[in-house]
């Protein structure tokens, strides 16, 4: 089975937006090394939003590019 933009982009959504919340759940714990942190949340959180702004309007193109730019975050917290 082949899979699709519209099968792999919401997937890497949620999976970088777990990410994200478990980044925000360390922070918190760790107001020493928050402030790093914070900023990577923070492009993250942007590129989650430009991800769904693109499927939203269904510019494959843009797509593309957010599942390209969500893929490169792994999951080794």
């Amino acid at each position: 089975m082949t899979d699709t933009l519209a099968d792999a982009l919401p997937r890497e959504i949620a999976r970088v937006s777990a990410k994200r919340d478990r980044w925000r759940d360390m922070a918190a714990e760790h107001p020493a090394i928050a402030m790093g942190m914070n900023m990577t949340i923070a492009i993250m959180q942007a590129e989650i939003d430009h991800a769904v702004r693109a499927c939203a309007i269904g510019d494959v193109v843009e797509m593309m590019a957010a599942l390209d730019s969500l893929r490169g975050y792994d999951d080794n917290d």
